[in-house]
Order: C-alpha cells, then sequence, then structure tokens
C-alpha cells in the first residue's frame, strides 16, 4: 500500500531531480530516501526514474505517478485547511429551527450581520411551532431554535430576548374597532371585541381580561399569526398578535394599537440542548445574540 508520506517523498524527489538535494530538504539521510523509493517501485512492479549521472529523470509510470501525487496531496492539504476553517466556524452549516414567523423578523437582522462576518457559513432552516422546534432539537436535526413558550430549563441552555407587547391589529375599514388615533389601547376596551388569537396565547390573555373584569370575545384562534392577521385586515375581527408581527403582511389597511393597562407581554428564547457540542458557527451565532441586546424578539 502506498502512503501519504511515500508519495511526499516520491514528489521532492520528482521536483527536485536528484536523491541528494531531496534528502537534504527532506531533512533526512539519502539512503533511506533511496530504500523508500526502491521499495515503491517494487510495490508497482515498475520502474519510476531513470537514474542518469547529474540528473534523475521520470519514466511514462513515474509522470504518471507524479501528476497522481500531486493530486492527491493537494487534495490533502485542502481537506485539513477546510477541516480547520469548519473548527473556527468560518466555514460549514448552521440549522436553527425557528417559530412560523420568526423567520422573518428577528433571523434576518442576525443573519446579515452574521455572514458580514461569516460569509463562507450557509444555513439550514426549519419551521414550525415551538413544541416542533423541541421536537427537532432533541432529534438533532438543528443546534439552535427559538421558541416562545417556557422549557425544561435542566435539558435547554437559553439566551432570553427582550420581553415584546402584544398590540391590536385593527383594520381601518371596521366601523366601531376602536380606529381611533391613540397608538394604544386599554385591556378593557376589547371586551366584547371579536378577538383573533395565536392558539398558545390563550391562557394568558384570558387571565389578564378576567383580571380586568371581562371574558374576551375569541373569534378565532390559530396554530399561525399570518391567517389572523390576514383576517384582520379584510375586517373580520381584531388580531392579538406581538409586536415583531407589524409589517409581516403588505398592507396599509392595518393600524397597531400596543394593549395597556394592563399591557400584556410575551417572551422569547433561544435555546439550545445542554450538554450537547455545539458546531463553531453555532457558537458564533449564540456569541452573536448575547451582543445585540437591541434586536427585537421573534413573532411566533
Amino acid at each position: 500500500m502506498i502512503g501519504l508520506r511515500e508519495m511526499k517523498y516520491f514528489l521532492t524527489i520528482a521536483q527536485e531531480g536528484n536523491i541528494t538535494s531531496a534528502a537534504e530538504r527532506l531533512h533526512m539521510a539519502q539512503p533511506p530516501l533511496s530504500r523508500q523509493m526502491k521499495q515503491l517501485e517494487d510495490f508497482l512492479g515498475t520502474k519510476l526514474f531513470e537514474r542518469g549521472h547529474r540528473k534523475i529523470q521520470l519514466t511514462e509510470a513515474g509522470k504518471l505517478l507524479r501528476s497522481r501525487a500531486e493530486q492527491l496531496l493537494n487534495l490533502v492539504d485542502t481537506t485539513v485547511r477546510e477541516i480547520k476553517e469548519i473548527e473556527t466556524g468560518s466555514h460549514g452549516t448552521l440549522a436553527i429551527g425557528t417559530a412560523s414567523s420568526s423567520g422573518v423578523t428577528i433571523l434576518p437582522k442576525v443573519a446579515r450581520i452574521f455572514r458580514n462576518h461569516y460569509p463562507h457559513i450557509n444555513f439550514e432552516l426549519w419551521e414550525g411551532e415551538s413544541v416542533r422546534i423541541i421536537e427537532l432539537l432533541n432529534g438533532g436535526l438543528i443546534e439552535i431554535g427559538l421558541v416562545r413558550f417556557a422549557f425544561d430549563v435542566d435539558t435547554y441552555e437559553a439566551i432570553q430576548l427582550p420581553k415584546e407587547p402584544l398590540v391590536a391589529a385593527i383594520s381601518k375599514d371596521s366601523p366601531g374597532f376602536l380606529t381611533g388615533t391613540a397608538d394604544t389601547i386599554e385591556l378593557h376596551e376589547l371586551a366584547g371585541k371579536p378577538l383573533m388569537i395565536h392558539r398558545k396565547y390563550e391562557p394568558m390573555i384570558t387571565e389578564h381580561c378576567q383580571q380586568a373584569g371581562f371574558n374576551p370575545y375569541l373569534l378565532c384562534k390559530s396554530d399561525d399569526i399570518m391567517p389572523i392577521m390576514a383576517w384582520a385586515d379584510a375586517g373580520v375581527g381584531i388580531a392579538v398578535v406581538p409586536r415583531a408581527a407589524i409589517g409581516l403582511i403588505p398592507t396599509t389597511n392595518l393600524i397597531f394599537k400596543t394593549i395597556v393597562n394592563p399591557g400584556i407581554d410575551t417572551t422569547a428564547a433561544v435555546i439550545w440542548l445542554r450538554g450537547r457540542y455545539l458546531s463553531a458557527p453555532a457558537r458564533h451565532f449564540l456569541n452573536l445574540f448575547t451582543t445585540l441586546n437591541h434586536i427585537a424578539s421573534p413573532a411566533g
């Protein structure tokens, strides 16, 4: 079997054209180098060199082996370099899971900054509800997840994102839906109004409404905020969504009012499995989250 060492020895002799010079370049004595080449020729069953008085000439077999040796050693060098680049996080693929609408709110901002620093890292995005993101994390299909619900702190490490208020998305064409000029709306003003919410917010919204003295009229509950935003745009009801949802659908027909007295805040987190190895790109991505405190929380 021909090893990388034999290939390096042979190529050095071919480049130098002289065993003595090759031995000096390789920092070894000439006799061991000559023996290595004799063993290589015996293994291949053919002569690789025509030994002259001054300069060694390659046979046809030697010329072929030189070409292959150059390709092989170059491939090895490239592979080693790429592996080192992956370890340093400058190359590779980063798999991220995100709640349904987070991919169009927080991630573009972070990805733009990230790519400025690591232009050769590719992304693989998985989308779904927070429960699905947890499943993907546990299954090893993603390294990082963006979720918006409680999680087991013993199982997952996390970076908490800034709290974000819920807003009421109201169509301008809906009479009686409180479309005044103020950019806030008190919670009690939503009493009796047809509200459309993400299903995971139901307990929180219901609790706050009851504390304000009424049970909410939940016209629609959805697993995704995009449909209820579209329904609000059509004037079906009022969508109660995280503030980052503003701008998710192209419309000038909606006005957004932050809910106050009391306000209702949502929380989000970037999570990863505690104790599991993280690739260098994943570590760099998480470091970016810790430094970008001004980034808004994702909607989802």
